[in-house]
């Protein structure tokens, strides 16, 4: 009984997310899953285990840029690379690159080109520029061929990730999770004040529900117990609390409360560090033998925001997953540091 209202619950809370993040103000305003963005998070790229395909859709009619990073780890763990690179996109384009290989694409002369991150798992988030060159926060107004928006929101990128197991020919794809921007701020608000209300182009994309929306601090997931070699998945959790500057990543605790099918409980305790990807036994401890049931689901609290993504796979033959829900007034503030442009 309890899973079945835990479900309802989730459905009623999916149903009114929009009506729900319009209410809300402050930092608490969320992401709203089902709407473009100005920022895309993709939690969870790996080309250890498969090939994870990323795809872009930039809804706008006029072409936009995208500055991208890429924070992956070895074969053998640990944080150890951040990458940046730029997007060209064409007007309505769907970008699609496998991502475990390089591409290099020219459009109307300007060149997109990266490297290929081959035996790398991790994530990626991208956010929309106006200029090459400046690299400031914004995207490109119609009647121009270059310029700053600040009057409107860059809510125009919409995107998933596809991670396919080449070996067994198992797949499951998730939505690349948005944040929207918010021009909340006054003249007199505005940091400096000026005509520029509502956005800095200062390298820091603020998650404050100001700026931009925020990321939830409790998910929420289901499905099934760990059963030795048949059942088994992961969590995959990233956090945007990220100063690339000072090459600085959140370290917290992820608390996460779980029950079976006949509503016994089971709490369970995570240390988190860059990105993670928790196992249903070892971290989690969700196999058939500690929880009792086959079937569960589970709520997390944090003081932090999470980005994540859980999937599951069915011996060799099958896997399925997707996007985590978001409780959608748990948003916590945070800023994301970007390294600074060099004097021109």
């Amino acid at each position: 009984m309890r899973k079945l209202i835990f479900a309802l619950a989730v459905l009623v809370t999916v149903g009114l997310f929009a009506a729900t993040n319009q209410a809300v103000a402050g930092v608490e305003r969320i992401n709203e899953l089902n709407e473009p963005g100005a920022i895309l998070v993709y939690p969870l790229i790996d080309n250890i285990n498969g090939v994870t395909i990323v795809n872009i859709a930039n809804t706008s009619p006029m072409g936009q840029i995208l500055e991208c990073y890429m924070v992956t780890h070895g074969p053998d763990n640990g944080i150890d690379e951040k990458k940046d690179f730029l997007i060209f996109l064409s007007p309505k384009e769907k970008f699609v690159w496998m991502t475990n290989s390089p591409i290099d694409k020219t459009l109307k002369g300007k060149r997109t080109q990266i490297q290929g991150f081959d035996n790398r798992k991790g994530y990626m988030f991208c956010h929309a520029i106006s200029n090459q060159y400046t690299m400031n926060e914004g995207c490109i107004e119609p009647g121009s061929d270059n310029y700053e928006r600040r009057d409107r929101t860059c809510n125009m990128f919409k995107g998933d990730a596809t991670l396919v197991d080449l070996a067994n020919a198992r797949a499951f794809n998730y939505n690349a999770i948005p944040h929207q921007m918010i021009f909340s701020y006054t003249a007199d608000e505005h940091p400096g004040g000026g005509s520029d209300a509502g956005m800095n182009s200062d390298r820091v994309l603020q998650l404050d529900g100001r700026e931009y929306t925020t990321a939830p601090s409790q998910i929420m997931f289901e499905g099934l117990a760990e059963v030795e070699g048949a059942i088994y998945g992961t969590l995959a959790v990233a956090s945007p609390g990220v100063d690339l500057v000072a090459s600085e990543q959140p370290e917290f605790d992820i608390n996460v409360y779980c029950w079976n099918e006949v509503e016994t409980k089971f709490s369970r305790h995570l240390e988190f560090k860059d990105f993670e990807q928790y196992d249903l036994t070892d971290d989690l401890q969700l196999d058939i033998a500690s929880i009792f049931t086959l079937g569960f689901h589970c709520a997390t609290t944090s003081t932090n925001p999470l980005w994540a993504v859980f999937h599951q796979n069915l011996g060799r033959v099958f896997a399925w997953g997707g996007n985590v829900f978001q409780h959608p007034d748990s948003g916590v503030a945070a800023d994301i540091i970007l390294s600074p442009v060099p004097v021109q």
